[in-house]
């Protein structure tokens, strides 16, 4: 993936278990894809120390262990943005004031960066179209247009 060779990505250990350990154990192809970056040294798997001002932020309110776990690396860390479509998650980031980005609109900016041509972005698109909103694909499709 040409966005791993344009930036620094990490994950937790928490995501790994959820996408990667129980992803296998379902036999879903993108958990194999996932491992082989994580081998090849392009994804990082990073552990996380809990953070006093996430655990403020996350009381009374339930997220996964994958949430939770990367707004904890995220304060623990030089991360700029999370990359996530969560609907309660976005909210909660959006109180907070922290930063974030869409996965359909993280394919049009990488598009606008020129790390990704546009016919990749239509199929990088087109690829998760049934796990995003109708309204966010068709607005990052309406943006390739522009």
């Amino acid at each position: 993936m040409k966005i791993l060779n344009s930036f620094q990505c990490s994950i937790t250990e928490e995501v790994y278990d959820e996408t990667v350990i129980r992803g296998m154990e379902r036999a879903h192809d993108d958990a194999y894809k996932i491992n082989g970056l994580i081998k090849e040294g392009k994804l990082k798997v990073e552990n996380i120390k809990n953070n006093k001002l996430v655990e403020n932020m996350l009381e009374n309110r339930t997220f996964g262990v994958g949430e939770c776990s990367t707004l904890h690396l995220f304060h623990n860390s030089d991360a700029k943005v999370i990359v996530t479509d969560d609907r309660a998650f976005l909210n909660l980031l959006d109180r907070n004031n922290i930063s974030y980005i869409i996965p359909t609109d993280l394919i049009v900016r990488l598009y606008e960066l020129k790390v990704i041509t546009k016919d990749e972005s239509i199929n990088f698109l087109d690829a998760i179209k049934v796990y995003v909103s109708g309204q966010n694909y068709d607005a990052a499709r309406r943006n390739l247009e522009v």
